[in-house]
């Protein structure tokens, strides 16, 4: 019988297994590894707590719909990194499944087209209130925002969005470069002393592991890009007021 006070994570009710027969509680053993309780369907014990995440979330790909989770707030960082995985991996499942069902599932030689996309997104707005974004055979609505200037310091959102009454993250590419997830605006960090708006775009070919750039701002100032070569703005020169920054950025293809 284990105590409670060695105990450093729960997880109770998920709709896998058959509803609620995928319980699992962890407790910290003095060598940092981890001894689980799953009624036998997860191993009884674990180099370390990550370890024990990854093959929970192996083992019970529905991990994040547990009712009711525990867990200690050291942890936190570990946790929020595997739902993000995890979330990631759900939306990259719906595309995948909007896409083969267009063309590829027949009835005879007809194709099932939009069903599946038109199902998904019927059921997101009528039953969770979100909305997809506006597709290229439907007319955008017109949404008033009032526009934001822009500070020296840069607060880890899309400088671009922002001028537009937008917060926009701001996801980590292939090329290092943090990038936004509406406008494709690039900027190259140089932590705790600059962000460089690169006059380029990026192209969306984020890093699978995600990360923000307003999770690990530190008062960066925002600059431009005055040299090809990294860090990209040699001589150091920053800019000085928003509509500076507003007029560059209009010039970035």
């Amino acid at each position: 019988m284990f105590s409670t006070n060695n105990q450093i994570a729960d997880f109770r009710s998920s709709v896998y297994k058959n509803g609620f027969g995928f319980d699992v509680s962890v407790f910290n053993n003095n060598d940092n590894s981890v001894t689980v309780h799953s009624n036998e369907l997860l191993d009884n014990n674990y180099e370390n707590f990550e370890t024990f995440l990854a093959d929970l979330t192996d083992k019970n790909p529905l991990w994040h719909t547990y009712y009711f989770v525990r867990i200690d707030k050291k942890y936190q960082r570990i946790v929020e990194q595997k739902l993000q995985e995890t979330i990631e991996k759900i939306f990259d499942n719906l595309s995948k499944s909007i896409l083969s069902t267009k063309d590829n599932w027949q009835f005879d030689n007809e194709p099932m087209n939009e069903f599946v996309k038109n199902t998904i997104q019927q059921t997101i707005n009528n039953e969770y209130h979100f909305e997809f974004l506006q597709t290229q055979n439907q007319t955008p609505t017109e949404v008033q925002v009032e526009p934001q200037e822009l500070d020296q310091m840069w607060n880890g959102y899309c400088p671009e969005s922002w001028l537009k009454g937008k917060q926009v993250k701001m996801r980590l590419n292939k090329n290092d470069f943090y990038e936004s997830e509406e406008t494709g605006l690039q900027i190259a960090v140089l932590s705790g002393v600059q962000a460089v708006i690169l006059n380029f775009r990026g192209k969306g070919d984020f890093r699978t592991t995600i990360s923000y750039a307003d999770e690990i701002e530190n008062g960066e100032l925002l600059s431009p890009q005055n040299t090809e070569r990294p860090p990209f703005n040699n001589p150091t020169e920053v800019f000085q007021e928003s509509k500076e920054i507003e007029n560059y950025i209009k010039k970035i293809n």
